[in-house]
């Protein structure tokens, strides 16, 4: 028996040194970043913008790697079933967690290690400029007279986007005509184009063409309008308090990474986030940073997961 528990405590002491070591000396080669949709969006920014800051910080390449597709499912699936040494990571949103809790053989909750937050936006409702009305209520209105012909684009069939607006149009007591899109890019050009009437798109995606006016605003989530756009109204004040999301950005990586790699990138991230210029990027996408622990995201991330079921449901 005394032998049996001596050989137990050198293999956990063995497995204890083996994680230590491997986490003194991490990193020691590049790192991918896996963006889940196309190059241009703000989940492309934010992973740049962090690859170059992880780079900077931890002395090897942090290169990203765009892998669009099925509402992020693509790319997440493909960290999934990666090694959990740090050397594979994820740019993951609200879009992809919302896809995955749709697949069977995906859980956010349990197949992922939470690394750490980045931000969260506003989303704005848009309308193109073939659109005729400048309010939510034309919306609205337009919608029920003549119900599933008033179209939206949204990031891809299952998508935070696409659930999103579907309640909407369940509390507005209107049918809509779904399109989906593969990212962000083409939904802007079919939105200008006149190929679509609408989309939900985050304010730092919409906000150049509102404000040039090629696009017009009807409504913005949150509880205030914006600073730099006082003339963008809220769901809330015209009717809607009870419709309310936002898009949030996080960093996971395959279940089972070592609490210490995880730690070191955690902390990473963190100085990263409070960066002058990382900061003005956050802020001219009018975006809340979102730093905290690998706990405070697996928290988040469960809390999540159990809104959008339900939104689903």
């Amino acid at each position: 028996m005394r032998s049996r528990w001596i050989g137990a405590a050198l293999i956990a002491s063995l497995c204890f040194f083996a994680s230590w070591s491997h986490a003194a000396g991490y990193p020691e080669r590049p790192v991918t970043i896996v963006v889940p949709w196309p190059p241009g969006g703000l989940t492309d920014n934010l992973g740049r913008m962090l690859a170059q800051k992880l780079g900077k910080r931890l002395g090897v390449s942090f290169v990203v790697d765009n892998k669009p597709g099925a509402s992020a499912l693509i790319g997440s699936e493909y960290v999934m079933r990666a090694a959990p040494d740090g050397y594979t990571l994820l740019v993951t949103s609200s879009d992809g967690t919302v896809k995955m809790l749709q697949t069977p053989s995906t859980d956010p909750v349990t197949q992922f290690t939470s690394v750490g937050m980045l931000a969260s936006v506003p989303v704005v409702l848009a309308v193109g400029p073939k659109f005729k009305g400048a309010t939510l209520e034309d919306y609205v209105n337009a919608a029920r007279k003549d119900p599933g012909t008033v179209s939206y684009a949204s990031l891809g069939e299952g998508g935070a986007t696409n659930y999103a607006m579907e309640s909407f149009a369940k509390q507005a007591g209107a049918r809509l005509m779904h399109i989906p899109y593969k990212g962000t890019a083409p939904v802007l050009t079919d939105l200008l184009g006149g190929q679509v009437d609408s989309t939900l798109l985050s304010l730092q995606s919409l906000r150049s063409y509102l404000q040039n006016g090629r696009l017009r605003g009807v409504a913005v989530t949150g509880r205030a309008r914006p600073a730099d756009m006082p003339a963008l109204p809220t769901f809330a004040e015209q009717g809607y308090p009870h419709f309310d999301m936002s898009l949030w950005y996080g960093i996971a990586g395959p279940k089972g990474m070592s609490p210490d790699v995880v730690k070191k990138l955690n902390d990473a991230i963190r100085a990263s986030l409070d960066e002058p210029d990382f900061k003005k990027m956050l802020s001219d996408a009018a975006a809340e940073t979102l730093s905290g622990t690998p706990q405070d995201m697996d928290a988040f991330v469960r809390t999540q997961a159990a809104k959008w079921k339900e939104m689903m449901k």
